[in-house]
């Protein structure tokens, strides 16, 4: 079964998230903060990574910038999802897409089929 990620520390949104790609045929693993998220991608190794960019403990950038200096992780598709101001040049932070929230749930499935078909680019 296919793997993905979902880091946010908005509960409502991780279980909105949750249903709905378990729904698509999803194994969903959640984690709510960027530390949490980093700890899980040791056991487990998702297709997807779908994170927060405003969390406490560990941002969304800072989980970016984490993921793009380990080589076990630079290959999995980080999508960021932020309601706040982006910082597009942000250094270190090579991540695959991002959605606006609010964003619509057939946008999120269209960003994660786009990053898995084969030799996709973000």
């Amino acid at each position: 079964m296919r793997q993905i990620l979902v880091i946010d520390d908005e509960i409502a949104i991780a279980e909105a998230l949750c249903a709905f790609l378990e729904g698509e045929g999803w194994q969903v693993t959640t984690a709510s903060n960027g530390k949490e998220g980093l700890e899980r991608l040791v056991s487990v190794r998702p297709a997807v990574v779908v994170s927060d960019v405003m969390m406490p403990v560990l941002n969304g950038w800072e989980l970016c910038r984490r993921m793009q200096s380990d080589p076990r992780y630079q290959s999995i598709p980080l999508v960021l999802m932020s309601a706040g101001p982006i910082m597009p040049n942000w250094v270190g932070c090579s991540y695959a897409a991002l959605l606006r929230k609010p964003f619509g749930l057939d946008e999120l499935q269209q960003t994660i089929t786009r990053l898995l078909k084969p030799n996709a680019s973000p």
